[in-house]
């Protein structure tokens, strides 16, 4: 009667935690849900909207992987002090200036990636931008569930060693809507050999 007691109590208490994860990661969901909303209807606006008139008057909304809390990856940040400021590749010859900040080390499915994030040195004097790191990638999705000319991630400049990269927040550059835009391409070093099954997806009309 003892051990049916002690089983009945951690009982109670694994019901009560897996209820608490449960009603966190619906909140999770539905903020991420929410911000997907916003940046529809800014881009359903012309006056904020980066796709063309002809796309703009057919656009319905953007298209996404279902959110997926797994995507929500905990790492270690490791500084890079040395690097120097590079030009960064773009789709035309805009010559961007960043330098590497550090690298993001995670794992995925029990295999490790790493990933470098850039500051943008043409944005060191701009009061908004300078407060974030950027993180262009390319994956096994590229070109099929995702945009060929890959995506990106914006951070915070972490303030430790562990940070966490939310690839449900991952985004298409300009050039995914209009070839007018000029994007960085993602440096080789930040292809990643998995499918991040995460973020925004391809643009493509057809499919609304």
């Amino acid at each position: 009667m003892k051990n049916l007691k002690y089983y009945a109590f951690f009982l109670l208490i694994f019901s009560l935690g897996f209820a608490c994860q449960t009603k966190e990661t619906k909140n999770y969901i539905a903020l991420i849900e929410k911000q997907r909303a916003e940046k529809n209807l800014e881009y359903s606006d012309s006056l904020t909207s980066p796709l063309n008139p002809i796309h703009l008057a057919a656009f319905t909304g953007l298209d996404y992987f279902p959110v997926d809390p797994d995507f929500k990856i905990t790492g270690r940040f490791e500084l890079t002090p040395e690097e120097k400021p590079v030009v960064m590749a773009t789709s035309t010859d805009r010559a961007p200036v960043y330098r590497k900040y550090g690298n993001f080390y995670f794992m995925i499915n029990d295999e490790k990636f790493v990933l470098a994030a850039f500051q943008n040195m043409d944005a060191i004097d701009d009061t908004v931008y300078n407060k974030f790191l950027f993180l262009p990638f390319q994956d096994l999705t590229s070109s099929k569930e995702s945009y060929g000319g890959g995506r990106y991630i914006d951070i915070l400049f972490p303030n430790s060693d562990s940070i966490t990269i939310d690839f449900n927040l991952a985004y298409n550059p300009y050039c995914a809507y209009d070839e007018r835009w000029s994007c960085v391409i993602p440096p080789p070093e930040n292809f990643l050999n998995v499918k991040i099954l995460a973020g925004e997806k391809k643009f493509h009309l057809a499919a609304h």
